[in-house]
């Protein structure tokens, strides 16, 4: 797997975000503002062999969110020579299994895919790493209605799939935990509304090494990564 698989799914998400249509908050579809994260990034490989990153600490970014995407970025800088970057999509690519409708309440199972990119470096790094995956999942989400203008959604999904790395030739398996609590307010600013969002995600980025050097480095690219992240978007 290499980023051609991650990005036809990137765009799938979003073609299917352009023509999605939502029962709630018709007039706040769409959504973009800025973002700050506590990200908890362990290695968890042999570090005798890769010396990998770890970092735990803030880091800062973009967000969008439409009616069936969710799409993040994040960036930080540490100890004078070291990067992490984390792009991410969480998307619903078939409609939702409706299981009850109560007044203004929805109870429903969202089938969705993450497309995920992390990629970590220091300035003195021969081969930064750039790993990414391709994870499906099924969860569930409650979206209320409290008044004319204001709504909450909590969403929590569950997701597996696979995953890869630029410096190795194989691929390694990935699960994901993604929640996110929004509260929706529209019409604030004239037309345009706000959103304030708490995003949980743990993730599992177990990456194989080399088909030929397995035995050598089968071990040296896994990480697991921890991310609160608070995003305050105005709608459109």
């Amino acid at each position: 797997m290499n980023k051609s698989p991650l990005l036809a799914v990137f765009i799938t998400l979003v073609s299917a975000d352009v023509v999605a249509q939502e029962d709630f908050f018709e007039s706040s579809m769409h959504s973009a503002g800025l973002s700050v994260g506590i990200i908890d990034h362990r290695y968890t490989g042999d570090a005798d062999i890769a010396g990998g990153i770890s970092y735990q600490g803030p880091a800062f970014g973009l967000s969008y969110t439409g009616p069936q995407l969710r799409a993040t970025g994040l960036f930080t800088r540490f100890d004078d020579k070291h990067t992490l970057i984390n792009l991410s999509g969480i998307g619903w690519l078939l409609p939702s299994f409706t299981l009850k409708r109560l007044n203004n309440t929805i109870l429903a199972v969202p089938i969705g895919a993450l497309a995920a990119w992390l990629r970590t470096s220091g300035d003195d790094d021969i081969a930064p790493l750039g790993t990414q995956a391709i994870l499906l999942g099924a969860g569930g989400v409650l979206e209320h209605q409290i008044g004319s203008r204001t709504g909450i959604k909590l969403r929590a999904m569950p997701l597996a799939g696979f995953t890869s790395t630029e410096l190795t030739d194989a691929l390694g398996l990935s699960w994901a935990a993604d929640a996110e609590a929004r509260l929706e307010v529209n019409e604030i600013f004239s037309s345009m509304g706000l959103t304030i969002s708490y995003i949980f995600r743990y993730q599992v980025w177990n990456v194989n090494g080399s088909r030929v050097l397995s035995s050598v480095v089968d071990e040296a690219y896994d990480y697991t990564s921890a991310i609160h992240m608070i995003s305050v978007e105005l709608n459109f």
